[in-house]
């Protein structure tokens, strides 16, 4: 994994967030404050309003699952 934004993705390279260490994100953005470095979505538009890094474990993924929503297979 890498979090420098100017290393080339391989098969064997991936992304990673400079600041959480995700490597699942919608968007990969470039660090403002962190010349060269590569953020997620979250920790991008985080860094981007707030002008500062994003905290850890802010607003981590929740574990519980909606009790209301089913998946229908049909």
């Amino acid at each position: 994994f890498t979090d420098d934004a100017a290393t080339k993705l391989t098969d064997n390279v991936r992304r990673r967030c400079f600041n959480c260490r995700t490597a699942e994100t919608t968007v990969w953005r470039r660090s403002t404050l962190s010349a060269g470095k590569i953020l997620c979505n979250k920790c991008g538009l985080y860094e981007r309003t707030h002008l500062r890094r994003r905290p850890e474990g802010f607003a981590q993924p929740s574990t519980k699952q909606d009790a209301g929503m089913t998946v229908s297979t049909h």
